[in-house]
């Protein structure tokens, strides 16, 4: 072959998802010779317009595309195959630092007249076949991208591109590449019925069903055709934000199948087509779905708002691979214009624009104000020379000025609503104010070059900035300027979607520098070196989670610093911060404990209002100003709060809604507690006020603390004064620091009378002083800590309430003690038992159900808080499938246990309720168990032989969700209910039929997910693994779960293979709180997420369990003929992964050993 002959190949890459129209400008000169030998690779320096994975330039470092060169036969095509082409699947890796595609091998021309075809495909392969390829799409396209291995989504796509009848004589070959896959694209939108920030909390999934994910492709002509069956799973999109996108083969879902399952809230939906519908190659299939939430059912209702197909859009995680043609043109300062003009361009109509050479600022204003159509600016090898004109952009610097050489000036793009592709110049080092504010279509991704040292206020504010951000690492200053004339940050309301990565060289953020960037998620690092924050420099970063640790340079936390955003972890602040103002962490879901800087002066206005602090609240002693709302609403602070000595008044709602506090010490100084102060801190137990002058308490200071559960400790000298002053005269007791205080101090009863022991704390000799005639006391009289019983007198019926007080006094001193006695007349006395229903079938004279309230009083049982609720539990427990159609086996049974006080202790706080029921941390319940056991047994028809048999519900009164069912080895059982005031599916029937109906009778186990790992490899001791698993098999228990996801080895191996219920029971993995390892029936049930639904070997199980108590033979057959399931339950979950919703305000069952009959103490009816 004569040496004239051996052009190697050059080809650009062209690689785009919508076509580009009118682009007939050359990226190069014209070619001005042939075969000249040299050496041709592909060029990296096609320009992206749209974002890519890496950066504006498209393809990232280490890509691979396939390439095949096919020769004419004379005037004829040659045909595509797989060997003895031209070149064959020739392998291209992209170098990203020498900008250019490396070739496997050189390729030649085979002469100078033989024309070409030529093919290429993405991401590279090994074909074994040219007209079927095979390629599958990821099934998880949600999986990321890392360490060099594209994320699912990416490695879903797949572009081809042929340019055909190609001479030799070609010298710039260009490839079109267009994704031949389809792309299915979910958005859901807030509609009405939402309380603020209740849309960002709601658990939102979107899941693509009924998909064939195996295709065929033909290399020839690009043409994909499905291959393969239907996936039974679902193909999980790719999220960013509210949207899903999910890459899919191009076929036709059949009309009526589902195209989406999507669940809000923990509610799965299910969104179908009446007719058939087409997924189209290198189309986008868009659906807006607004989702509302019904006011009253708290249930959720979705609209399709619009549907539309239309051209791949830009992706959000991946390469899009839309390539770009620029006019270049190679420019002196001030005179780009002229060189446009000079290269025959009008201006005017010019879109995409690469500079090389310089420019100075008067180019940036001519390009601006003159250069209409300019889309693209592509900056990358220019260089920016010193402007000597003064230029001058509105008010940007209150004067002309001139810039140095590397400066964008002020005002250089602002407002240039064409702009939409910006690539900055290498050599860049200042960014002016507003250089490119409200560009308001300027998107994709933004790289700030290395070199540069300050990016001024307003730069970018208002951009449409849509990818990822990057900072470099010389950047000193992030919004300084003349932020008194220019309200944006430099980064203000831009929509970037990435993890924020400040460099550590920065020394300083201004003023709303990242205001409302509500796309960026992930943990913060604030560089030690920062010196200074302002005002909302990282306001309603909505989207923001993990920790907040402030550098030791910083001593003054600004006004609305992080206000709104969305931070989630600990707050760490260190001890040389001495301010921190109004709003700086309102609204931050801050968690953990709250540690105070030791020199800390000013906690202003709405500092940590609505955070979501816990532990004990310490504040130090330098501090002199507590502003309004400035703790509100942090209602996991506990522990008693001693307000420091100079701290002269407490602001407006400071610490309203802080229920968890347990006390308070007001200091000498103490001048005022304003409006609201403590409102609705109900966990208040003690206060003492160390002032002889009582301090001003304005209106509602108090609202909600207990006036009469404790003493108010004031100096002896000054109780007459505190009895007197507005607001402190509300506390019913008044005490100097010596105690004669009587626990409980409040006694009450039902119409049948009421005996208990009350505890006298006295400082020497007391006495009773006088006492209601209906009640007796035992002693009258003692000295020191005394036991004394107290017995409340029968009341006739219909002879209404009555009230008194018991006076005790400490002899030889003026000074006494009150307790409060109150009777209440009712239908029902104290302990009395009310049937609902007795059993009309079974053997054995019916299943027991005991339904028992703790924490009421008899004022709340009087007043009628206590029957309709206990009533409600037992109407929930039998209205759900199998318990409706066999509710006939069971009798119900309520108790009367009457409490001395109304309502459910916690860690912090006690209530003298019947059985002790208290929170024990989170929403765990623990109660006397020995005590509710002894209490079963005088209803009607239980004894020692039936108790482990007997359903025993407790329903404290308290709406704290929450709920768990004690068990124990013989299948005794107390499921603990309280009444949940939560919208569907968490509501008081969620928990009745979860709690009571699954794990309590059921004895099934939960299927709701707290960690992403496998069972036998967990090391969390928040909830039971494998061990646990296999210890309520032993009992016979947990039906509905396996260890095993061997088809013929669950233990609901028989209805899969039963064409009555093959349609809803599978394997699916996933359960017992974690995600790998343990395997259930269903996708969805009321031991998954409390919907009304249990899965069929629920049923069945609980069905076993009732046959067997009532002494009658199981039949499945039986079992199958009386089986009711609700249809539309279980189709809306088909479809739908492993779903976990709020069962974070549940704690599993825990199970005991023996039975409670061995250890039970008599029942206490005095307490």
């Amino acid at each position: 072959m004569r040496r004239q002959n051996q052009y190697k190949i050059l080809i650009y890459i062209l690689a785009f998802c919508h076509l580009l129209a009118g682009c007939s400008d050359d990226l190069f000169t014209d070619d001005t010779g042939r075969g000249n030998g040299k050496k041709i690779t592909l060029s990296g320096e096609i320009d992206q317009l749209a974002v890519t994975r890496v950066n504006d330039n498209g393809f990232a470092d280490g890509d691979v595309m396939g390439v095949y060169i096919v020769d004419y036969n004379g005037n004829t095509p040659g045909t595509l195959q797989l060997n003895g082409n031209r070149a064959d699947n020739v392998r291209h890796t992209f170098d990203e630092a020498a900008y250019k595609w490396n070739s496997a091998y050189d390729i030649y021309w085979k002469d100078d007249h033989t024309h070409v075809d030529i093919y290429g495909y993405y991401p590279f392969g090994s074909p074994e076949s040219i007209d079927a390829y095979q390629f599958t799409v990821e099934r998880d396209q949600s999986k990321p991208s890392e360490d060099g291995t594209m994320g699912g989504y990416e490695a879903s796509d797949f572009l081809w591109g042929k340019v055909a009848d190609v001479a030799p004589t070609d010298k710039v070959i260009r490839l079109p590449m267009a994704h031949r896959m389809a792309n299915a694209r979910v958005t859901l939108t807030e509609g009405t019925g939402f309380a603020d920030g209740e849309w960002e909390q709601t658990e939102r999934v979107v899941l693509a069903t009924n998909l064939i994910r195996e295709a065929t492709i033909n290399l020839a002509d690009g043409t994909v055709k499905a291959s393969g069956g239907i996936e039974q799973t679902s193909t999980m999109p790719a999220r960013v934000g509210d949207e899903w996108r999910a890459i899919v083969v191009p076929q036709t879902v059949p009309a009526g199948a589902t195209l989406f399952s999507i669940t809000i809230g923990g509610i799965p939906y299910k969104f179908s087509k009446n007719e058939a519908f087409t997924y189209t190659a290198g189309k986008m299939s868009n659906f807006t779905i607004r989702v509302d939430k019904k006011s009253v059912s708290g249930q959720y209702a979705l609209t399709l708002v619009s549907e539309s197909i239309t051209p791949w859009e830009n992706d959000l995680v991946s390469h899009n691979a839309t390539a770009k043609e620029y006019i270049i043109i190679n420019s002196t300062p001030g005179h780009l214009k002229d060189a446009i003009i000079a290269a025959n361009k009008d201006y005017t109509r010019l879109k995409n624009l690469k500079i090389t050479g310089q420019i100075n600022g008067v180019d940036f204003y001519f390009m601006r104000d003159e250069m209409t159509s300019l889309q693209a600016l592509n900056l990358k090898n220019v260089k920016i020379a010193r402007t000597d004109v003064k230029l001058h952009y509105e008010a940007g610097s209150l004067y002309p000025r001139t810039y140095d050489e590397d400066e964008i000036p002020e005002g250089a793009m602002a407002g240039k609503n064409s702009l939409n592709r910006l690539v900055l110049p290498d050599t860049l080092k200042i960014i002016n104010s507003c250089a490119f504010a409200d560009c308001k279509n300027l998107s994709g991704s933004l790289i700030i070059p290395e070199g540069v040292t300050e990016v001024k206020t307003g730069a970018f504010g208002y951009c449409a900035f849509n990818g990822t951000l990057s900072l470099p690492s010389t950047l000193k200053k992030l919004g300084n300027g003349f932020e008194s004339c220019w309200y944006y940050g430099p980064f203000d309301n831009c929509k970037f979607v990435c993890e924020l990565i400040l460099p550590e060289s920065l020394e300083f953020i201004g003023e709303a520098t990242f205001y409302n960037c509500t796309g960026f998620y992930g943990n913060l690092h604030l560089p030690d070196k920062l010196k200074k924050i302002e005002t909302r420099a990282f306001q309603n970063c909505k989207n923001m989670t993990g920790d907040i640790i402030i550098p030791q340079n910083i001593t003054i936390i600004p006004e609305y610093c992080f206000s709104g955003s969305g931070f989630n972890g600990n707050l760490q602040l260190h001890d040389g911060i001495s301010a921190i103002e109004k709003f700086a962490f309102e609204n931050v879901p801050l968690r953990g404990d709250l540690k105070l800087p030791k020199e800390l002066n000013v906690i202003n206005d709405y500092s940590f209002y609505g955070c979501d602090f816990s532990g004990i609240l310490s504040l130090p002693s330098s501090l002199t100003y507590i502003g309004e709302d400035a703790f509100y609403g942090n209602w996991r602070l506990m522990g008693t709060l001693e307000i420091p000595q100079d701290v002269a008044s407490i602001g407006k709602e400071a610490f309203a809604n802080c229920r968890s506090l347990e006390g308070i010490v007001f200091p000498e100084g103490i001048e005022s507690v304003r409006d609201g102060a403590f409102k609705e801190c109900y966990g208040i137990g003690s206060i003492v006020c160390k002032g002889e002058m009582p301090a001003y308490v304005e209106g509602t200071a108090f609202e909600g603390v207990a006036k009469d559960n404790f003493t108010l400790e004031v100096p002896e000298s000054a109780i007459a004064q505190y009895q007197a002053a507005p607001g402190w005269c509300d506390f019913k007791r008044i005490a100097a620091h010596h105690e004669l205080v009587c626990r409980p101090s409040t006694v009450c009863a039902l119409n049948n009378g009421h005996t208990q022991t009350l505890v006298l704390d006295a400082e020497g000799e007391w006495e009773v002083e006088s006492k209601p005639d209906w009640c007796e006391l035992s002693p009258m009289s003692g000295k020191g800590k005394t036991e004394v019983t107290i017995s409340i007198n029968t009341l006739s019926k219909g002879a209404g309430n009555r009230t008194g007080e018991v006076v005790f006094k400490l002899k030889n001193e003026d000074y006494t003690h009150t307790c409060s006695v109150s009777q209440y007349d009712y239908i029902y006395g104290e302990d009395e038992w009310l049937t609902l229903q007795k059993a009309t079938r079974g053997n054995t004279g019916g299943i027991n159900v005991v339904i028992i309230g703790d924490g009421y009083n008899a004022k709340d049982i009087a007043e009628g808080d206590c029957l309709p609720a206990l009533k409600e539990a037992a109407q929930y427990l039998i209205t759900i499938e199998p318990y409706k159609t066999y509710s006939k086996y069971f009798n119900i049974y309520i108790g009367f246990a009457m409490s001395n006080e109304s309502g459910i202790g916690t860690v912090n706080t006690i209530r003298y309720n019947r059985f002790g029921t208290t929170f024990t941390s989170g929403v765990g319940l623990r109660a006397d168990y020995d005590e509710i056991f002894s209490y079963a047994l005088n209803a009607p028809t239980v004894n020692q032989n039936n108790l482990n048999q007997t359903l025993i519900i407790i329903v404290p009164n308290t709406t704290e969700y929450g709920g768990i069912c004690q068990m124990w080895e013989d299948g005794s059982a107390i499921a603990f209910c309280p009444r949940s005031t939560y919208g569907y599916p968490l509501d008081t029937r969620g928990v009745i039929q979860h709690e009571a109906g699954g794990h309590g009778f059921g004895k099934l186990g939960d299927e709701y997910i707290y960690h992403n790992a496998f069972i036998d490899f967990c090391n969390c001791t928040c909830c039971g693994h494998v061990d646990a698993i296999n210890w309520a098999k032993s009992l016979g228990w947990y039906d509905n779960l396996s260890l095993t996801g061997k088809m013929h080895e669950v233990p609901w191996s028989h209805l899969i293979s039963d064409s009555r219920y093959s349609d809803v029971v599978d394997i699916y993995e996933g359960g017992f709180m974690h995600s790998r390892g343990v395997f259930r029936s269903e996708q969805n049930s009321c031991m998954n997420n409390e919907i009304p639904y249990y899965s069929t070997i629920s049923r069945e199980s609980i069905v076993r369990r009732i046959k067997k108590y009532a002494g009658e033979t199981f039949s499945f057959e039986e079992f199958v003929a009386n089986d009711k399931r609700d249809a539309g339950i279980v189709t809306r979950g088909m479809g739908v992964g492993s779903v976990s919703v709020g069962h974070g305000q549940h704690m599993p069952p825990k199970i005991h050993k023996g039975s409670p009959l061995s250890n039970m103490r008599k029942a206490r009816r005095h307490r």
